[in-house]
């Protein structure tokens, strides 16, 4: 069976086993009256056990010879399936239902004597870059399906999103919360997140890591379904299956790709066949001005 394939299906695995686990160790792993948790707890062994080893599957299951993806975000992560393209198309929808919902969240909050909002102005951030993330993933899923050149910049909106995502996690609930355990897996998923999509960002200028984004972006998958054991707010929720669509597709995609028999250098300069590889968006393929096109290996 492809890599492709069981490297997300092991994702999706372990993290409805993790959910299950976690459910289990929300309601019995604290103190009923005091809300701490509960020092030798099975329940919180089995979620450290489950935790580790998913990440551990996953690690081991990424490694391996891949191939060289130097600036060539199209080469590594072009969508050719129906589902490959579904499943990130999805993640763009369910980010932009979230974006919209912490919009609406933050301008719905009350305002306080001095004419504050009481929840803080990063949700209104976050939604405003979860849409626009949302438009990122749907335009350059598009370009690479028709093979047309992209705006590569596009990539890491995201990633920036999940760094606003967790500074409105933050300033919102986990600062005042002092147990850890309470909040650990959502801030893991939305942390893990961020990572995998600067990772998957980094294919477009030059900072191909096969291994490293395969493992992030999967572990990402698994732990943001590990976080909707929590009951989440809608815009939490949202955001969480859309990272965890988005990711698990870019990971199906590259972990494709990479499994594709190593073609010529689809990125080089002179290489008139691969439009959609050009970092930044610039019209790739095309032959550097004072020459007509030829390397100096190929016959005139």
């Amino acid at each position: 069976m492809r890599k492709s394939v069981i490297l997300p299906g092991v994702a999706v695995a372990g993290g409805l086993v993790g959910l299950l686990v976690r459910r289990v160790y929300l309601a019995h792993g604290f103190e009923a009256g005091t809300g701490l948790p509960i020092s030798g707890a099975p329940s919180l062994w089995a979620m450290v056990l489950v935790s580790a080893a998913v990440a551990a599957a996953l690690l081991v299951l990424s490694r391996g010879k891949h191939r060289k993806f130097d600036q060539c975000y199209t080469g590594a992560f072009s969508p050719d399936t129906t589902p490959l393209l579904s499943g990130a198309l999805a993640g763009a929808v369910l980010l932009a239902i979230g974006g919209f919902l912490a919009l609406a969240a933050w301008a719905g909050s009350p305002r306080t004597l001095l004419g504050q909002r009481t929840m803080s102005i990063a949700w209104a951030g976050l939604g405003v870059l979860s849409l626009l993330a949302a438009a990122g993933i749907y335009f350059v899923a598009q370009k690479m399906r028709r093979g047309a050149p992209i705006l590569t910049a596009w990539a890491v909106v995201p990633g920036f999103a999940c760094c606003l995502w967790i500074m409105a996690n933050y300033y919102q609930s986990w600062a005042e919360e002092p147990v850890l355990g309470q909040y650990l897996i959502p801030m893991l998923g939305a942390l893990l997140s961020m990572i995998a999509c600067f990772l998957v960002g980094g294919f477009a200028f030059g900072k191909a890591r096969v291994t490293l984004t395969l493992t992030v972006c999967l572990a990402a998958g698994a732990f943001n379904i590990m976080a909707l054991a929590d009951g989440l707010p809608l815009a939490d929720t949202a955001l969480y299956l859309g990272m965890m669509f988005y990711l698990l597709s870019m990971a199906a995609a590259l972990a494709r790709n990479d499994a594709k028999p190593e073609a010529p250098p689809a990125c080089a300069p002179n290489c008139a066949g691969c439009p959609g590889c050009a970092p930044m968006g610039t019209q790739g393929g095309q032959p550097p001005a004072g020459t007509d096109g030829h390397t100096p290996d190929q016959p005139q």
